[in-house]
Order: structure tokens, then C-alpha cells, then sequence
């Protein structure tokens, strides 16, 4: 479920958007060769600047740390002062107005919805992890068929090679949404996919992100199984600190994502067993602190029998609280 609001983006707000021009050329001190380097990273637009931030930039162009801090000022000032992102200097009330307007996207399971007030929203990074089977793929399968079905678009970036158009075929007919190959085709045609089969991949698609999101302007992106590559790639304790940098690269650029381009982001994530734990749930996720920092809410996914269990970990709004569901055709369904 989608509920639809004019004000996150409207028709004259993306009317700006578009003949708003968004060559980073227009900041001072940025010249033929600075735009070359910058081109050749993938960062051709204001957002993009914003995105990848200014120790990033630095690294890029080799321009000096306060100058780059200069472009990404005065990058987010065009945009707020354009409508283009969320204002920074929002009072509270404002701020209140503005959340409560946000679309929101649900699995119709009753129980996960609740569970996170209604649905995942734009803005936030959403993290699910969970041992094999517990439903993490299956959550993001229920978000995407909701979110294509409302006539929205999602990008889906598969790390782990689980993503199948058959699946999100047999959901849209369980659920009552299509009922032949035609209608079902028209759906698939909102998804965009792409495959990642190594982090250098991930990363290289994450860098050049920002023009298939201004393209299909989604309201959902998935990475699904992405923090994982990490540790198939980066073994031993001696490539920690490598590993820990570009994870916390990638979850700067997701945040980033989210807010810029006004979508909800979820991730999956793999976990490991905690030996040391003589009490509790010795499950754990990978990546560390990096991760649970960047992410907007931690939801831990786990098998209880035939039934799954959803519980929220973290959230700065939410009380930890957990929620059933089921595996079916439809994906997750409510427990009878």
C-alpha cells in the first residue's frame, strides 16, 4: 500500500528539477579539468556532489578539503533554495508536517506493517537481517509488488544472485493484481535490475546511481545481500580496516541516497553467531558498528517454527516490539 502525498514532490517542484541547471561546472572554482575528474567518478550533478561528500571529492580532484567544502555548501543551498530537498533550517512543526505527508509502502501483513507504523517511508535507510530463510528477501519481494502495483518504480540491486522475476510473477497473481503474462510484463517493467556479483561491481554502481534514480525517480531501492560481499572478499584480520572503510563508504552513499532522491532504501544483511554469548540470542549482524549507525531502523528477522518472527531493534521512533508472519504464495501473509 502507497499512500500518495503532492507535497513530498509535486508537478512544479520536478518542473524545477528539470530546468534547473544541475552541471556542477556552475560552481566556482570548478574548471574543464575538476569536471573531467569528476565525470570520470560518475559525479556529473549537484546531488552527486552532495552524495558523495566533501572528503570524498577531495579525494577525487585533489582540491583542498575547504574548497570542497564550499561546492557541497553551495550544491545543498541550490537545491533547498529550488525545492529540490528537504530545507535544513525546517522549524519543528515544519518538520512534523513534512513526515507525516510521506508516502508510505506496505508488505499488506498486518502484523510487519504495524510494526513499522504503516510501512517503510521514504528518506530512511531501512536494515533487515536474518539467518537464511527468515524472510529477508521475501519482505523486499511484498515491498516491491506493493510499490509496482501503485504504479511506482523500484530498483533492485542484487548482490547475491536471488532476485527472480518468476517470483514477483507469482505474487502479483496470488494477490489478485494480475492475472496474464501481459499485465504481469507491464509490472516487471518498473523494476530495474542490476547485478552485482563483487563489491568493486556494488560500488561501481552505487557511484553511478544518480542518473537511473533521476530517471525512474523510485520510491523503493533494494540492496539485497550487499554487506555480505564484504566478507566473502576482505578475509583475514589484516583487511578489516580496508573492509570497514568501504562499508562505510557505501552506507554513506545509501543514507545519501535516501535523502536526495526522497526514496526508501532496504538493505539485507547476513549474520553470524556470537560464541562468546552464554545468554540471549547469540545472532548477530555483520559490518559492525558502520552499519548500525547509518541505518534508520534495524529489523531482525528469525524462524520460530513454521512462523517467522519480525522484530524491531533499533528505531528512533519505534518501542522494540516484534510481529508474526508467514511464507506463502503472496509472500509474507498474516498468521491465521
Amino acid at each position: 500500500m502507497v499512500v500518495e502525498d503532492d507535497s513530498i514532490e509535486s508537478e512544479e517542484t520536478q518542473t524545477s528539477k528539470d530546468s534547473l541547471e544541475m552541471g556542477v561546472d556552475q560552481l566556482k572554482g570548478v574548471g574543464s579539468v575538476t569536471q573531467k575528474k569528476l565525470e570520470t567518478f560518475g559525479v556529473t550533478s549537484l546531488i552527486d556532489l552532495c552524495i558523495r561528500g566533501a572528503q570524498e571529492i577531495k579525494e577525487i580532484t585533489g582540491v583542498d578539503k575547504i574548497k570542497c567544502d564550499a561546492w557541497v555548501f553551495q550544491s545543498q543551498k541550490i537545491l533547498e533554495d529550488n525545492d529540490l530537498i528537504r530545507k535544513s533550517d525546517m522549524n519543528t512543526t515544519e518538520l512534523w508536517e513534512y513526515q507525516k505527508s510521506y508516502p508510505v509502502i506496505g508488505t499488506k501483513c498486518d502484523e510487519v506493517d504495524n510494526l513499522i507504523d504503516g510501512g517503510v517511508r521514504p528518506e530512511a535507510t531501512y536494515e533487515v537481517y536474518g539467518e537464511f530463510g527468515a524472510g529477508k528477501t521475501q519482505f523486499c519481494n511484498s515491498l516491491t509488488v506493493e510499490t509496482i502495483h501503485d504504479g511506482n518504480n523500484v530498483i533492485w540491486i542484487d548482490c547475491e544472485d536471488t532476485f527472480k522475476p518468476n517470483r514477483i510473477a507469482e505474487m502479483l497473481k496470488a494477490r489478485e493484481y494480475a492475472e496474464d503474462d501481459e499485465e504481469i510484463s507491464g509490472y516487471l517493467n518498473q523494476i530495474t535490475y542490476l547485478y552485482c556479483p563483487n563489491t568493486e561491481q556494488l560500488m561501481g554502481t552505487i557511484n553511478g546511481l544518480s542518473k537511473i534514480l533521476d530517471e525512474k525517480k523510485p520510491t523503493l531501492v533494494i540492496l539485497d545481500g550487499s554487506i555480505g560481499q564484504f566478507r566473502e572478499e576482505y578475509l583475514g584480520r589484516g583487511t578489516l580496516a580496508a573492509r570497514q572503510m568501504q562499508i562505510a563508504r557505501l552506507m554513506s552513499h545509501i543514507k545519501n541516497i535516501s535523502f536526495y532522491f526522497r526514496c526508501a532504501v532496504v538493505f539485507t544483511n547476513q549474520v553470524q553467531s556470537d560464541p562468546s554469548m552464554m545468554f540471549g540470542d547469540p545472532i548477530k549482524p555483520i559490518g559492525g558498528n558502520v552499519v548500525a549507525h547509518a541505518s534508520t531502523y534495524r529489523l531482525y528477522f528469525k524462524k520460530s517454527g513454521k512462523k517467522r518472527l519480525a522484530r524491531m531493534i533499533d528505531s528512533p521512533e519505534h518501542a522494540m516490539a516484534d510481529a508474526e508472519y508467514i511464507l506463502d504464495a503472496k509472500g509474507m501473509s498474516n498468521v491465521e
